[in-house]
């Protein structure tokens, strides 16, 4: 091995870096299924957590300078939550609601597992794979959440789509950190705001009109990008240009709000677009 070349580790995985790269870069040059947004440091979507430490990273703003041992999971508490409702949203996603131990709220992020479960046997989640949702309810509400066929392997979907009234489901709640902040962090309280989310995530439109008419009066629409492969292509769309041209009119100009729900497009490529509207990088908010 080279001299300058480190080793990472990334959910028992193993990962070569040379001394000074990017370390999210490296990792996606080498297949590694990292979430990533912006490219930033503004929307956290890259967060890893560095066990050796006890910390967590950045990893779009980290330069390896040594070894690492990396994990994707953030620190949680586990338990068990009853399902009080199982609603089908379309043939790809579902909403649970369930009841626990939760002060999560709009934006916080949960870790739900699917049990497995023969007819007449109790709930066995040994060895099940925990999803990452968003939390989608109001503070003090029972965990609201959406699980989407796409990001579950078939037999955890066939799972959810069968969970009843008073089923069990393990839910990860994540510790030391603080709930319920999504919107107070970005500060757009009273400031007129729009939406515009990924292909992927159109079905939470109706949650972002809840939560963001709870906070401020001035919800100015929400848009979807172009279903592409390549989703910064989708940022050249002539009706996204007209959506925002239109909700500046509406807003007054300068002080309109943008949260991306997504990922995968940088904040230079959002730059590129928003510079021609005289609309700053600081008036976007990332969501992943």
């Amino acid at each position: 091995m080279d001299s300058q070349a480190l080793t990472i580790e990334l959910d028992d995985e193993q990962f070569e870096a040379v001394l000074g790269d990017n370390l999210l870069s490296s990792l996606l040059s080498q297949g590694a299924d990292v979430r990533y947004g912006c490219r930033a440091g503004a929307c956290g979507a890259c967060r890893l957590y560095d066990a050796s430490n006890c910390e967590s990273i950045l990893s779009c703003q980290t330069t390896v300078a040594s070894s690492m041992s990396l994990t994707q999971q953030t620190l949680a508490e586990s338990s068990t939550f009853s399902v009080l409702s199982n609603v089908s949203l379309n043939d790809d996603s579902i909403e649970l609601v369930l009841l626990g131990p939760s002060d999560d709220s709009f934006g916080d992020r949960v870790f739900v597992s699917l049990p497995f479960k023969e007819t007449g046997e109790e709930a066995n989640f040994e060895h099940a794979h925990f999803y990452e949702c968003m939390a989608l309810n109001p503070a003090g509400a029972p965990l609201k959440l959406v699980l989407q066929k796409a990001e579950l392997n078939e037999k955890d979907w066939l799972r959810a789509l069968a969970l009843s009234a008073e089923d069990q489901v393990a839910v990860q709640l994540s510790t030391g950190v603080r709930k319920g902040r999504l919107l107070f962090e970005m500060d757009i309280a009273d400031a007129p705001v729009v939406v515009i989310s990924s292909p992927g995530n159109t079905m939470f439109e109706s949650y972002w009109r809840e939560a963001l008419l709870d906070f401020t009066p001035n919800f100015v629409g929400h848009f979807t990008l172009f279903d592409n492969t390549d989703l910064t292509l989708s940022l050249a769309d002539d009706a996204l240009i007209a959506f925002l041209q239109e909700a500046l009119t509406s807003s007054g100009g300068t002080s309109l709000q943008l949260i991306y729900h997504g990922q995968s497009v940088s904040a230079k490529d959002w730059a590129m677009l928003l510079r021609p509207l005289r609309v700053h990088l600081n008036q976007l908010h990332f969501v992943r």
